[in-house]
């Protein structure tokens, strides 16, 4: 009996003791990972080499023969008996609106023309003579082949007389303009197969072609303190409509790639392909995607965290808590965060909450923090008071935490090195972010992990095509 009076008492003290101490150690949330590495999105970096008008301007004329036709014998043309020579006189002007070419070229005309006359009763023939001035214009629709050569397609688009032919016969002027108008939309073409020719032989837009291709594979050193490198990998080619800017023809194409910042280490030279067949162009947006993976490690989290609540007495009412230790893992893909504390309550509490980039000052934060359920349902046994919010607004607020790289640095270098940075080869780089969005967080056993995005437009050409001599 005494025994048995004895062994109640000690199990009173004893629960006397653990409701005193209100000792906490509810089981962990499952430590586990879904970590699966984000594949870039697609980036759409345009490609052009811009072909200054006013240099095949002067090519065009430098290489057109100063005679252009020459019909010398009245029975050419069927009979027609007519004998024309035009020559260039003067300059073959250029201009680029759209997508077409408009120029035009000056001519002098010398007309023979046999005709038959009644006299008395008797038919005599005479040789008449005139010559003018006469300016045609064309537009010319530039395209590029699927082999990369320049196609060219001129049809004509009016003419104006400067100087009209006439000739006098018998005190009477006769206007030969009808003749001469025949004549000349009979050989327009012609003249367009020349200028044709001239353009499609005066440069080689295939070799361009081919070093912007093979450019996009080399990495390409970001300006400033970091270590980083700009890599992209392209994978296919659309071709753009020709367009004529500021005094130049811009052949264009967009490029679908994926493009990655990548820090500490040089990454080694994609294998370049060849220059890929042109597909139709089905992307309609121009926008290029930096994407940067940069990462928090637990322990950093941890260490930055305690700093800001250790050795700090949190008050609920008359209770009391200090935090001695954190632990941080992944747990179902959210953040788990396990806490000694000690006073009022003792022992080991967990929280769960969703890690984001809070992108106003590139920070990791974490949202709808809340005590993990099996931690709740032994606070509400043994206390209840700190279902008010204060510990879940003290640990959220703490975790506010830089990446370990500075994002705002790497934005800052990205925007000089997109500003008329030099390739080499005649090649120049511009382009301008617009944003910094994530696209991930992911949790790894080793830390948070956060794939970056800088957003905004790229653009690689050469402004200053050679022409053949």
């Amino acid at each position: 009996m005494k025994k048995f009076i004895n062994g109640i008492v000690l199990v009173l003290l004893a629960g006397m003791f653990v409701t005193g101490c209100k000792s906490l150690q509810p089981q962990m949330p499952a430590e586990s990972y879904k970590y699966t590495p984000a594949k870039p999105q697609t980036s759409v970096v345009s490609l052009y080499a811009d072909l200054d008008v006013a240099r095949m301007e002067a090519l065009v004329n430098n290489n057109m023969d100063s005679l252009l036709y020459d019909d010398h014998s009245f029975k050419d043309n069927n009979n027609d008996n007519l004998k024309l020579k035009a020559w260039k006189d003067g300059q073959i002007k250029f201009s680029f609106h759209d997508d077409l070419l408009s120029w035009e070229i000056p001519l002098r005309v010398d007309i023979k023309k046999t005709a038959l006359f009644i006299a008395f009763n008797h038919p005599f023939g005479d040789i008449m003579e005139a010559n003018g001035e006469i300016k045609l214009k064309f537009k010319t629709r530039l395209s590029v082949n699927r082999d990369w050569s320049i196609k060219t397609v001129t049809t004509p688009e009016d003419y104006e007389w400067i100087r009209k032919p006439t000739v006098k016969i018998g005190g009477f002027t006769i206007p030969v303009t009808a003749i001469a108008n025949i004549l000349l939309r009979f050989n327009l073409d012609s003249y367009s197969q020349n200028i044709d020719k001239t353009i499609e032989n005066s440069f080689d837009f295939r070799k361009y072609a081919e070093k912007g291709w093979q450019m996009l594979f080399e990495p390409f050193k970001i300006p400033g303190d970091y270590n980083a490198w700009l890599s992209m990998t392209p994978y296919s080619i659309s071709l753009l409509p020709v367009k004529g800017t500021n005094g130049s023809i811009r052949f264009g194409f967009v490029v679908n790639s994926d493009a990655e910042c990548l820090l500490d280490k040089q990454p080694p030279v994609g294998k370049a392909s060849g220059l890929p067949v042109i597909k139709p162009l089905d992307m309609p947006c121009d926008t290029f995607r930096i994407n940067l993976l940069t990462d928090i490690p637990y322990s950093t989290i941890e260490r930055l965290t305690l700093r800001e609540i250790h050795d700090s007495v949190y008050t609920f009412g008359k209770k009391r808590l200090t935090f001695e230790s954190i632990h941080i893992y992944g747990t179902n893909g959210k953040m788990a965060i396990e806490m000694k504390v000690k006073g009022s309550i003792k022992g080991t509490m967990y929280l769960t909450g969703t890690p984001y980039f809070n992108s106003a000052d590139t920070t990791l934060q974490v949202r709808d923090l809340k005590f993990d359920l099996k931690t709740r349902n032994l606070l509400v046994k043994s206390a209840r008071w700190m279902f008010n919010g204060k510990i879940e607004r003290t640990i959220t607020r703490a975790i506010a935490i830089p990446f370990n790289t500075n994002v705002r640095e790497i934005e800052s270098n990205l925007t000089g090195f997109m500003n008329h940075y030099q390739l080499g080869y005649g090649f120049e780089l511009n382009g301008k972010l617009a944003k910094i969005t994530v696209s991930d967080i992911m949790l790894t056993p080793e830390s948070v992990k956060a794939n970056l995005v800088f957003s905004g437009k790229l653009a690689i050409g050469i402004e200053e095509m050679a022409l053949k001599k």
